[in-house]
């Protein structure tokens, strides 16, 4: 059973309508990642469902009951903002325990509460300090303990880590990860950075424009993308997308003689994803490219170059560090395996066209 369940959820903005006909569940005890580009909709989703906003179309019931309409005091959910939303003249102790008393709760329950919490959260010997006098995690950690003080089976999080730097960011993924599941909360996480979404989330909702793009596992977003926003926004660097020549029922890459596909529908673009293709001698390729750039990142090379005919750059990534001279050639070759085809015009997956090719794949596409 759906421990939270949108249904239609709509919602504009005078003529720009910011949330378009949005569904889905949550189960109990689920991590649920919002992602998506700036302007999407994440932020606004989740004001929604906390009650900050309200929705011009739809229903949103929590816990067996329609939240609709409640005021957001009502609606037994917690959640954390972006700038921490620390009162900044009171100390760790007594943002802690606002909300609690803000609520009128039972004060004979406040220590061991607190006391809980403040453990929990490594808070304990900081609890007379000012915000001022914390770090930025240590502020994140406050934000976070006020949350689940509240004893609340849902928390709302939106962009709670965008103010720290890389290394704290990467610490504290972990951490709220742990968290969540030994508390067993249901967490809705609004992020625009695909590594969070990817290492923490249960299920993630990749949003577009208002609109939900596909909502799956990391896994089934990654390796199999919904559309051709889906497959370049999820995976670093995003997936390669080249244009196939049509001629009648047959789809080619370049000067080719091999189609990549037999498909009469539509004309089709050919993904790619950058690790998946391989650098070879040229003299030994049927396709080759011409080297731009490469980039050395610790653990594989990016590989940036040139398809004679396509003017957007193809990006690569091998293992480890290897060097190559810009505006050699380099041959390319990946598995027939390894692609997917969408749709010129939608940019929607074209499954029908990929069941075309599969049956007649070779090992290596070229």
């Amino acid at each position: 059973m759906s421990h939270l369940s949108l249904h239609h959820i709509t919602k504009a903005w005078g003529e720009k309508t910011a949330l378009d006909d949005i569904s889905f569940d949550a189960a109990e005890g689920a991590f649920v990642a919002l992602l998506g580009p700036s302007g999407c909709g994440k932020s606004t989703l989740l004001r929604t469902i906390a009650g900050l906003e309200t929705a011009d179309r739809g229903a949103i019931h929590f816990n067996h009951a329609d939240i609709t309409h409640l005021p957001p005091s009502l609606r037994k959910l917690s959640m954390v903002f972006q700038s921490y939303a620390l009162f900044p003249h009171l100390n760790v102790r007594e943002n802690l325990l606002f909300g609690l008393k803000a609520r009128g709760e039972e004060k004979q329950s406040f220590a061991a509460r607190l006391d809980n919490v403040s453990k929990l959260m490594e808070l304990d010997k900081l609890l007379d300090r000012l915000p001022s006098q914390l770090s930025g995690g240590q502020q994140q950690r406050v934000a976070l303990g006020r949350a689940v003080i509240a004893n609340n089976t849902l928390c709302l999080m939106d962009e709670p880590l965008s103010n720290l730097d890389a290394r704290l960011r990467q610490s504290m993924r972990r951490e709220i990860r742990a968290l969540q599941k030994k508390l067993g909360l249901t967490m809705l996480y609004v992020t625009h950075d695909q590594t969070e979404a990817m290492s923490m989330a249960d299920s993630i909702i990749l949003l577009n424009d208002g609109h939900i793009e596909q909502h799956g596992t990391p896994d089934d977003l990654y390796n199999n993308p919904a559309s051709v926003f889906a497959a370049q926004f999820i995976g670093a660097p995003p997936m390669n997308i080249l244009p196939l020549q049509r001629n009648g029922a047959h789809h080619y890459l370049l000067h080719l003689t091999a189609p990549v596909v037999e498909y009469r529908d539509a004309p089709l673009s050919l993904g790619l994803r950058a690790e998946d293709i391989q650098p070879i001698a040229a003299e030994q390729a049927a396709l080759t490219a011409r080297v731009i750039s490469s980039e050395y990142m610790g653990a594989d090379t990016l590989l940036v170059c040139l398809l004679a005919g396509i003017s957007e750059p193809l990006t690569i990534k091998v293992p480890g560090m290897q060097r190559f001279t810009d505006g050699s050639e380099v041959g390319l070759q990946w598995s027939a395996a390894r692609q997917y085809l969408f749709h010129r015009e939608s940019g929607k997956r074209c499954a029908p066209a990929e069941q075309q090719m599969f049956a007649s794949q070779k090992k290596y596409a070229v």
